[in-house]
This record gives structure tokens, sequence and C-alpha cells, in this order.
């Protein structure tokens, strides 16, 4: 893991600084990203999604000794740099996106404190960077990025791994996703978890989170059928419009279709001229899909980034079929040769 300020040193954050974090809000590593950082700092805090991380970011306060940026890969919106750099005097940004050159050379000049790594989740690295500063029970919080965000091999992450409970910490960190999967959870809610979260408490002692992990669960069949019913098939993808599922699940569920090496599924967000795209791989695909989904995305006059296996994309809606196109192309060719090898 390579740590990008200006010095290679740990940057502590002194007590009593005013500090505000910005935060993923789509999953569980988000979430507990921002409460770990909460639960060290006592600070404020909002909750982004890729579409409206501007509009929060415009709601943010000024005059910061510290802002904190967590689980936002910046690669997607890099003219964002300079405006979070106005907010507060220092500036740590905590992530595990890829990070292209250019955006790394914008950090370092901007001397922002990076804690960085694509081998750990975000909130593995945040409570390393805090953990000095943290009970010994919010390495749970930790734990249910662990389990729920795409599968990562750091040293970090085993040793978050080795001081949980893996069926408990299995158990809590599914609870919260499913329960963030659902239409229902609401961005007060989220808020409101994210509290709860570091103040230690656990998921299932959190009855909204039970009550709508619950009704996940039990629709996620019917929600899986319908998703199938209404896929499109092109080269091998699945492609669908999202139901009342939260679009990365209803993309997990869609790589169940017979014969495909990536699903995609689509949704207006929030405003007609542009569509959300969550994309989801097997190994088969033998594409970073993070990488593809940043370049087509930016063909189309987008934007989009994330995993290996596991991406998104914000696209114009007038080319979402041109961004389509763009995708089965791309995943045919490689995933043809790869089966003739």
């Amino acid at each position: 893991m390579k740590r990008l300020a200006s010095k290679e040193v740990h940057v502590g954050i002194p007590r009593g600084s005013r500090v505000f974090c910005i935060s993923h809000k789509d999953d569980a590593d988000g979430l507990a990203s921002a409460a770990l950082v909460r639960c060290a700092t006592r600070c404020r805090f909002a909750l982004a999604g890729y579409e409206d991380v501007e509009k929060v970011l415009a709601d943010a306060p000024r005059g910061l000794d510290w802002l904190v940026v967590t689980d936002l890969g910046l690669d997607e919106k890099p003219e964002l740099i300079d405006d979070l750099l106005a907010r507060a005097r220092h500036m740590l940004y905590v992530d595990h996106h890829r990070l292209l050159t250019k955006t790394k050379r914008t950090l370092r000049r901007g001397n922002v404190v990076t804690q960085h790594s694509t081998r750990d989740c975000t909130s593995v690295l945040v409570w390393d960077y805090f953990r000095k500063r943290l009970p010994e029970k919010a390495v749970n919080l930790a734990g249910y990025g662990v389990m729920t965000d795409p599968p990562v091999s750091g040293l970090l992450t085993r040793e978050v791994l080795l001081k949980t409970s893996w069926n408990l910490t299995a158990y809590e960190g599914h609870l919260l996703a499913l329960a963030l999967s659902s239409h229902k959870c609401t961005n007060g809610l989220r808020g409101e978890i994210v509290r709860r979260l570091a103040s230690l408490r656990m998921p299932h002692e959190m009855p909204a989170v039970r009550r709508l992990a619950d009704e996940q669960a039990s629709q996620m069949t019917a929600i899986q059928r319908r998703l199938y019913d209404r896929a499109k098939v092109k080269g091998h993808v699945a492609i669908a419009r999202a139901g009342r599922l939260a679009l990365g699940t209803s993309a997990e569920l869609l790589l169940g279709v017979p014969n495909v090496v990536a699903s995609a599924v689509y949704d207006t967000a929030g405003s007609a001229p542009r569509t959300r795209v969550s994309v989801r791989g097997t190994d088969e695909c033998r594409h970073h899909l993070g990488r593809l989904m940043l370049r087509i995305g930016r063909r189309v006059g987008g934007a989009g980034g994330g995993h290996m296996l596991a991406a998104g994309a914000m696209v114009p809606t007038s080319r979402l079929e041109e961004f389509f196109g763009l995708l089965v192309k791309e995943l045919w060719p490689r995933h043809v040769k790869a089966r003739r090898a």
C-alpha cells in the first residue's frame, strides 16, 4: 500500500479539529467508512452517490480543519478535487478504487494525505489509519466492508478477518448490505445507520435494518425472476432496466442468466438526461471492468470507474444504446478468444 502524501508519514488529525467527512452512500463499505471516521473524530458527515456528489459538496461547510473523503473514486470526478481542497486547511482521501497517474499528481500538488490501496476495501484502510484512536470493537465495522465488497487479498484485510468472528461479521455485514439495497432505505435512514455504527451498535440491533433486510431476503427470488424476464442478452452480456432494488445488487442477480460473462443494469439517475449503469462480471470476461467503464463512459460523454469485476458509469440517456454497444463489443472478442484457447 502506498500513501501519496507529499511526505511518506502518517499525518494524524489533532483532537478538537473541525472535521467533516463525505463518504459513499450505496454500500456497507461506504457507511462503515463514514462511521469509523465519526467514531475517531466526532465529525459531522454527509453521504453521497456518484450521481449527486457535486450537490452534496455544495452543501458541505467551509473553513474546516480537515475534510475526509472516503470510498468515492476521484478518477470518476477529477474536476472536484480543487473544490474539495477549498473546503478545508487539510484533506484526507481514503479509497480503494483505481487512481490514474494524473489524479495522483493532482492530489500530491494539493498536499492531500492519501491512504490508498486496491488490495483492501476502504473501511479497512480507514480503520488502519485511525486504529490508535478507535475502540477495540471498531474493527468489526471494517469487517462489514470486507464481507460485502468485491473480494480482495490485502494484508490489512487478512488482519481484520483474524481479529473478527467470521460468521458473526458475515451475518452483520450482509444484513446491512441487504437493507441498503432496498428502495425504502432513505438517505435519512442511511445517516442514522452511520451514527449508530459509530457508537458501535451492530446492524442486528437496529430494527429498521433488520426489517428491510428480511423484506429484501424474502423477495430476492421473485426479484431475480422479474430481472430475467426483462433482460436482453447481447453477445454474452445480460442487460436490464432496474426494478426496486439497488443497481449493484440487481446486476449481481443478473449474472445468473445462462451463458453470460457480464451483466449491466440501468436506471435514470433522478433526471431523464442521465442514466446510472451498474456492471458486474465473471472471471471469463477477462477485463478490468472499472477501467473499461472509465474509457467507454468518457467516449459517450459520461463518466465511469470501479473495480475488476464490479463497476459503474453515469452516461447521457440519449447515448445509452451506444454505450451498451461499446460494452458488448469490448467484452465479446476477448471472451470468444479465451474460450477458443
